[in-house]
């Protein structure tokens, strides 16, 4: 059975605030039967609605260390816990729809003294009604949802981390087996973790990545269910407010700037609704050793997948096993580790390996 473990480390220091520093939890299993030479690297990453905590992500950290001789890796990135579900919603109510739409009583147990959420919806529950609502997120100007390099940044810091723990602890492993799998969003940092680290990776798996993240230039919205109302809610991220630099972020841009190394698995459906289908399989095309797989209706098989929407509502673990049978590693026990950089038009990204974690500077062009 895998061992597992949760440590608390010092994050890379945050970039919007001075290099403010910052700690961050990282969860990682290892094999049963110990870590070896043949042992690979797996760093997971989720995206909206995901993280390290959630049942499914246990089990694949527990379950993917032993089957698969891996070391598996997750942490709590920047931003992350504004990225699941409502916390602290504003419900939009139109008081006259409720009173002509409920009975008088009901109206006056949610209109007692103050506005009762609670007697809400439960009243409301039992009616076909749509509702609207805003999460009120309690981002600040330090500490935010960025979508972009800092939640990066963490989770190649987490990976190295556990690196060092495993030299320190000589073990040997293969550095020609690690392996990012993402999904959506998660999907899209694993791309730019691979940017930022080139060579690092010997294969992502891609479960529906966009190229850009979409919520920079509009609104997050869920949709919930409370018996028969509905209720939209609108997530309005910080990070929409902020100059952004969109070569950097957008995928396709960024990685005409260096040479790809790793191999790329990516499945996405035909039915997504945040980027086409048409546009990812353009983007795989340009890149060497992308491999697209189109999921459509004909495709879903109610097993991996059961849609081909955003998602694929795709079974995590079995869409792994479907990708690492099929995948090949080479063995070898030298890591070396090169500073890099990335140049646009506004700013030169350079990560360097000195104390063994990945340090990011930017400078202004």
């Amino acid at each position: 059975m895998a061992k597992d473990y949760k440590i608390n480390l010092p994050a890379h220091p945050n970039i919007y605030s001075n290099d403010e520093a910052r700690d961050f939890n990282i969860y990682f299993s290892e094999p049963d039967e110990e870590v070896n030479k043949e042992t690979g690297l797996l760093l997971l990453i989720p995206g909206f609605g995901g993280d390290a905590n959630s049942n499914v992500y246990k089990k694949m950290r527990a379950d993917f260390a032993d089957k698969y001789n891996l070391v598996t890796v997750q942490c709590d990135y920047f931003g992350q816990e504004f990225m699941q579900d409502t916390k602290s919603l504003k419900l939009n109510i139109d008081k006259d729809f409720l009173y002509q739409n409920l009975s008088s009583g009901e109206y006056n147990q949610i209109y007692g003294k103050s506005f009762n959420v609670n007697k809400f919806l439960e009243i409301g529950s039992k009616y076909k009604i749509n509702v609207s609502g805003k999460e009120e997120i309690s981002e600040t100007a330090t500490n935010y949802n960025d979508m972009g390099i800092m939640q990066a940044i963490d989770n190649l810091t987490a990976l190295h981390y556990v690196v060092k723990i495993i030299e320190d602890n000589n073990f040997e492993f293969n550095t020609k087996k690690i392996i990012v799998f993402g999904q959506s969003h998660g999907a899209y940092l694993s791309y730019l973790c691979n940017a930022l680290s080139p060579g690092l990776f010997s294969l992502i798996i891609d479960n529906s990545s966009w190229l850009f993240p979409q919520y920079l230039t509009s609104s997050r919205f869920l949709t919930r269910q409370y018996g028969e109302m509905k209720i939209q809610i609108e997530f309005d991220y910080h990070a929409r407010k902020l100059e952004y630099d969109d070569e950097f972020l957008n995928l396709v841009s960024l990685y005409s700037k260096f040479e790809n190394k790793c191999v790329i698995e990516v499945y996405h459906g035909t039915e997504d609704k945040l980027i086409s289908s048409e546009q990812k399989e353009d983007f795989c095309r340009e890149i060497k050793s992308c491999m697209y797989n189109e999921i459509s209706s004909e495709n879903i098989d109610g097993e991996i997948f059961k849609s081909a929407g955003h998602g694929l509502q795709a079974d995590f673990i079995k869409l792994f096993d479907k990708v690492i049978n099929n995948h090949a590693f080479e063995f070898s026990t030298v890591m070396n580790l090169k500073d890099s950089v990335i140049a646009t038009s506004k700013y030169n990204y350079q990560v360097n390996y000195k104390n063994g974690v990945p340090i990011l500077t930017t400078q202004v062009k």
